[in-house]
């Protein structure tokens, strides 16, 4: 999680609580965990929930705006990259747009928070979000501004205001199936699914019965955070690890030194975005008694990979299972 998400999370709490009511049509519930959208659901007009919102499409979205560029991964997974005409730029991207952003494709805010001007100029038909404090409304982009334009929203991996307790890696797959329903790709999103059970099954069993305790942190100004939420926990349940911080009561914390000696994780993972190895060294430096430092059983965990949700989560938990398979013949 990186500390601008974090910050993300806190501004989200701050979201009145309320509605998008649709009318009656065909419905999938972005709360209800589901392997592909229900019989039917590639016909129009198609009612999709998000946190806690209905949202009609009478048609597939063909002007998409991305909360995160890297959502376009999954797009493109499902076949229907080319609806995306605009990008918010994610929190690690310091405002320079990847050089690998499709001819076409344009950068609607620097800003992770987006103001409303742009996004309205850019005339969306679905703001496809990767957290819904882009959603918060306090001078920047809203529901209602949306809704003026005639444009859903989404928000992809469940990053709502109020987050589920119990989320999964199957959250990944109940979004690959919202956005098949929404984009009128269904078959396309059960095979996509089909294919990423398959290799969160194959990384799973690449670990020979592993059951290895692992702990995720983040170093933010020297100091040391505790990750106990998703993707963290997701990736060690669907890899049949043991997590550190499962009874976190938070999804994230920062730990003092007296808690973080106290650990006794067989390997550690540290977020970060582009420098490993500066990432594993920042945390060396913080906590350089820690037995795993000593031992050099500390790895990355890309938040890069996870930052757009779908796809790239599973990308990530493939990255988590290679670390430990080089742990374990350590």
């Amino acid at each position: 999680m990186t500390a601008l998400r974090t910050h993300l999370l806190g501004a989200a709490a701050l979201l009145a609580a309320g509605s998008l009511l649709a009318g009656c049509s065909t419905s999938v519930r972005a709360d209800t965990p589901q392997s592909s959208p229900p019989a039917g659901a590639g016909g129009y007009p198609m009612v999709v929930a998000s946190c806690g919102k209905d949202f009609t499409y009478a048609k597939a979205p063909s002007r998409v705006v991305l909360g995160n560029y890297r959502t376009l991964k999954t797009l493109t997974a499902l076949g229907v990259g080319s609806a995306v005409t605009g990008v918010v730029l994610g929190p690690d991207d310091q405002g320079k747009p990847p050089a690998s952003l499709p001819a076409g494709v344009t950068v609607v805010s620097p800003a992770v928070i987006p103001a409303r001007e742009p996004v309205i100029a850019a005339k969306p038909d679905l703001f496809l979000s990767f957290n819904e404090a882009q959603l918060v409304g306090q001078g920047t982009l809203s529901y209602s501004d949306l809704a003026g334009i005639g444009a859903n929203a989404y928000v992809m991996g469940g990053y709502c205001a109020a987050p589920s307790s119990n989320r999964s890696i199957e959250t990944v797959y109940t979004d690959v199936s919202n956005l098949g329903a929404i984009f009128g790709v269904a078959a396309r999103a059960t095979e996509l699914n089909d294919q990423l059970r398959q290799r969160v099954a194959a990384a799973k069993a690449s670990l020979n019965g592993s059951t290895a305790t692992v702990a995720f942190l983040k170093v933010v100004g020297g100091k040391v955070y505790a990750i106990g939420g998703y993707p963290a926990a997701a990736y060690a349940e669907a890899l049949g690890l043991r997590n550190q911080f499962a009874d976190l009561p938070t999804p994230f914390a920062e730990l003092n030194t007296e808690q973080a000696l106290a650990m006794t994780p067989d390997i550690v993972f540290v977020n970060y975005v582009g420098d490993e190895r500066a990432a594993i060294a920042e945390l060396a430096t913080a906590l350089p008694q820690l037995t795993a430092v000593h031992q050099g059983r500390v790895y990355g965990a890309n938040e890069d990979l996870a930052q757009g949700s779908g796809v790239g989560i599973i990308d990530g938990l493939e990255q988590i299972a290679a670390s430990v398979q080089t742990a374990n013949r350590g």
